[in-house]
């Protein structure tokens, strides 16, 4: 299969999974969620990550590679807790932590060719296109209206209108072509950054020039969910990567920050209700707001690990996932943060594995972004910055569709730290030919 369509069509099964969800009762939900996996082992297949991948990945990672290992023995150790009650859901709970994690080194080995890499940040744009047009399409439609139907469950639809509405507008909280509000958000907060920063690295001035339109696209409509967290972090991750990739001091920096501007004039004039709406969460429920911030705290061990209730060994893998009701599996353990369902399923002891291989990931991006910015790549380098931001802020294992968008960034960004890489080899080697054929460098034979 040709790289590019196979890049397509994991992103489109990633984004587009809410849509067959809702207009597609008649096959099964399971069937669009597992569709992805299904993809992205057969990319496993088809582009499987050579030596030189591996050791790029190992040299990021670090030390962290042995805590990786100890989570991963642990997290199968607990599927076999007297407290799990479905092996299916432990199998579905053992997917959700690990299965992803190849998505970097598979993405990276297909878009290695800067000519796939444009491809893929086309087809990137296209799907952005696709989202925000639905979401835009949602947003002007009544809540109980069909474009505002979420998925369908247990044969029933489930409609925003029910479910989620800003209250001081009356407008629905827009999914978009995800299932639920939840994926909007994660696109709305992992996709602009990325293809702005990818896009500002190419050597064609039109992938620039649609990476910065797509950007403006998914940005308008980041209130259309209602989203405060979104609002902030994505306006802060937007603004780092671009205060990283030096852009607030260029010519081509005040163009794009001219045209952001004006893209969220439009956006404000053509849907007013959609910041209102925000800006009105915000005000109206100002402790919820302050809860929901000082929550971040609850990202630190010690202090997840002090305010969260959870069993000494945990309850079993998967025993909190959100399929868990399909199973009619209850437990009294029951939490909403990604934190407190660590410990709940596998306990303190799980949990600061989770936390550690999930600093490992950060650690390694911070390593990609000084690479790619000793080598003159600003606007990968920006995205690494941006992406190790986000990491400890994501639900990394139990929200399908954080999990999928942010390690196909990863993936992006190893593909520009192996480009670097791999050219300053070759750079090294003709170096070291010029030595010696100048007398620079004389090759040693041994004594004579």
């Amino acid at each position: 299969m040709q790289k590019t369509a196979w890049f397509t069509i994991l992103i489109c099964s990633v984004c587009l999974e809410g849509l067959g969800r809702r207009y597609l009762p008649f096959i099964p939900q399971a069937a669009f969620y597992f569709l992805k996996d299904a993809i992205l082992l057969f990319g496993w297949l088809q582009f499987r990550p050579s030596g030189e991948m591996r050791q790029t990945i190992r040299s990021l990672y670090g030390g962290f590679d042995k805590i990786l290992i100890i989570a991963f023995v642990w997290t199968v150790a607990e599927v076999f807790n007297p407290q799990q009650q479905s092996f299916v859901l432990a199998l579905i709970g053992l997917r959700s932590y690990w299965l992803w994690w190849i998505a970097p080194g598979i993405i990276a080995m297909a878009l290695r060719d800067t000519r796939d890499k444009d491809r893929a940040i086309y087809g990137l744009l296209i799907l952005v296109a696709i989202v925000s047009g639905f979401a835009v399409i949602q947003f002007a439609s009544p809540p109980d209206s069909s474009a505002n139907m979420y998925a369908v469950w247990n044969g029933e639809e489930v409609y925003s209108a029910g479910n989620a509405i800003v209250e001081s507008t009356g407008r629905a909280r827009v999914a978009s072509t995800f299932a639920f509000v939840t994926g909007f958000v994660d696109f709305t907060m992992l996709v602009p950054a990325l293809l702005l920063s990818l896009g500002l690295d190419s050597s064609s001035v039109k992938v620039r020039q649609a990476a910065l339109v797509g950007t403006m696209m998914a940005s308008a409509v980041v209130p259309m969910s209602g989203s405060r967290a979104s609002v902030v972090i994505g306006v802060a991750i937007l603004l780092l990567a671009l205060w990283s990739a030096g852009l607030f001091f260029t010519r081509a920096g005040r163009r794009i920050l001219i045209g952001g501007v004006v893209a969220s004039v439009l956006a404000v004039v053509a849907f007013p209700d959609a910041l209102a709406g925000v800006q009105s969460r915000f005000e109206e429920n100002p402790d919820e707001t302050n809860s929901r911030f000082e929550g971040i705290t609850n990202l630190l061990p010690p202090v997840a690990i002090a305010r969260f209730d959870y069993p000494a060994l945990g309850v079993g893998t998967g025993m909190q996932q959100n399929g868990r009701a399909a199973f009619h599996i209850t437990t009294e353990w029951d939490t909403e943060p990604e934190v407190g369902r660590y410990l709940v399923e596998l306990g303190p002891f799980g949990f600061v594995l989770m936390w550690t291989a999930k600093l490992g990931l950060m650690v390694a991006l911070m390593r990609s972004y000084k690479i790619l910015k000793r080598a003159g790549r600003r606007g990968s380098s920006a995205a690494a910055l941006a992406y190790a931001a986000l990491t400890m802020v994501g639900a990394l294992t139990f929200d399908h569709c954080w999990q999928a968008l942010y390690f196909i960034g990863c993936g992006f960004i190893l593909s520009e730290v192996v480009a670097v890489n791999r050219q300053r080899t070759i750079a090294d080697g003709r170096a070291l030919v010029r030595r010696v054929e100048t007398g620079d460098l004389a090759p040693s034979y041994g004594a004579t």
